[in-house]
């Protein structure tokens, strides 16, 4: 992976978890629910990308 794709890998990751955060302080229930989303997909992207 190129320097390029590990930053925009990285800005992404923090953008979304900042969003998640925003949102986990306004509505607790709802910021869970797109943390465990976020987290799934993830792992799904993590494991299709080895393979």
């Amino acid at each position: 992976m190129s320097d390029e794709n590990k930053m925009l890998v990285i800005l992404v990751v923090v953008l979304v978890f900042a969003m998640v955060t925003y949102l986990a302080f306004i509505n607790p229930p709802l910021g869970i629910a797109l943390g465990i989303g976020v987290a799934v997909a993830t792992l799904v992207w993590v494991v299709l990308r080895d393979k």
